[in-house]
C-alpha cells in the first residue's frame, strides 16, 4: 500500500484534515499524528516509524509549523532518508528554511482546492509509478526463476 506522511503544526488541523479527505479516496494510507497514534504508544518512535515507512512526505507549511518543535525534526528524518517531500505553503510570505528553501512549494494561500487537488494528482502518479515498480520486479522475479528452471532442466538432462 501507498503511505502517505502528512507533517504539521496542530494549529494547521482544518487544513489537514481537509487534505486527508481530499486523497484518502485515492486508496493510500495517509498517516496524521494525531489521528493516527493511539494512546499509550510512544509518540516519537511511532512519527519515525511512519516516516520511515512512507512513500511520500507532505508538508504543510505555515509561522506555526515554522516554530513547532515536531515539524523540523520530521523534515530532517525525512531528509535523512532520502523522501521526496511535497510542500503545501499555507500561507504568503513564510519561506520554507533550511535544507528545504530549494524545492518547489504548493501555493495554498492562492487556491486551497487547486493547491490540494495538485498534491491528490502528486500522490496519484506516486501510486502509478510504485504500482509499475512492483511489476517490473514482479517480473525479473519470474524471469529469475524460469532461468534457474532452465538450468536445472539442463543439468539434469547431463547426467
Amino acid at each position: 500500500m501507498f503511505k502517505v506522511f502528512v507533517s504539521y503544526s496542530t494549529a494547521d488541523i482544518k487544513n489537514v484534515d481537509d487534505l486527508k479527505s481530499q486523497i484518502s479516496d485515492t486508496g493510500v494510507d495517509v498517516y496524521v499524528a494525531d489521528r493516527s497514534v493511539q494512546p499509550g504508544q510512544n509518540l516519537p518512535d511511532e512519527i519515525k516509524q511512519a516516516i520511515t515507512d512512507c512513500d511520500v512526505f507532505i508538508l504543510l507549511w505555515s509561522p506555526t509549523a515554522k516554530t513547532s518543535g515536531w515539524v523540523p525534526q520530521e523534515i530532517g528524518i525525512a531528509l535523512g532518508l532520502g523522501k521526496q517531500i511535497i510542500p503545501l505553503m499555507l500561507e504568503e510570505g513564510e519561506p520554507l528554511t533550511g535544507f528545504i528553501t530549494d524545492i518547489k512549494y504548493i501555493k495554498v494561500y492562492e487556491d486551497k482546492h487547486l493547491a490540494f487537488e495538485k498534491a491528490r494528482e502528486m500522490v496519484l502518479d506516486g501510486v502509478t509509478k510504485k504500482r509499475k515498480e512492483g511489476e517490473k520486479q514482479q517480473q525479473n522475479e519470474a524471469l529469475f526463476f524460469i532461468a534457474i528452471g532452465g538450468v536445472l532442466l539442463w543439468a539434469l538432462t547431463q547426467s
